[in-house]
């Protein structure tokens, strides 16, 4: 049976195994920029999985905006190429993408902010543990 680390942290009072709570202080980070669907998986086991998940959305709303920023840039390449003028057809679309990465961006912050402090009350949790040492990281 592991030992639950319990701990108030940003998303309420916790009760995580030391293995949880270390994956969470030290790895979250690491796992949701290799795989997102391992950080889901796993928050989801810890009964956090609406915060990753949250994470995981805004993070794909954000590579679909570059592919339609690219679309755009293409189309009015084109439509610059053929002589024709865009300002009309394009720039609507930035206009509304821009406001789509805007707010994608502040959802973004917002939740590595959460997660981050989230991140830093495991830390601490463990660092109550008697005789706990952080995992050593190489330079």
């Amino acid at each position: 049976m592991s030992t639950k680390l319990e701990f108030e942290s940003p998303e309420g009072r916790l009760s995580l195994s030391i293995a949880d709570a270390q994956f969470m202080a030290y790895d979250a980070g690491e796992a949701c920029l290799r795989s997102p669907r391992r950080l889901i998986e796993r928050m989801r086991a810890m009964g956090l999985g609406d915060l990753a998940e949250h994470h995981a959305r805004l993070l794909a709303q954000n590579k679909v905006t570059v592919m339609e920023l690219r679309e755009a840039r293409d189309d009015a390449e084109a439509l610059l190429a053929c002589g024709e003028p865009f300002v009309d057809t394009i720039s609507p679309r930035l206009d509304v993408l821009r406001d789509l990465i805007t707010r994608t961006q502040i959802d973004m912050r917002e939740s590595v902010d959460r997660l981050a402090a989230l991140s830093a009350s495991c830390h601490r949790a463990l660092s109550q543990l008697p005789g706990y040492q952080p995992p050593s990281f190489p330079q």
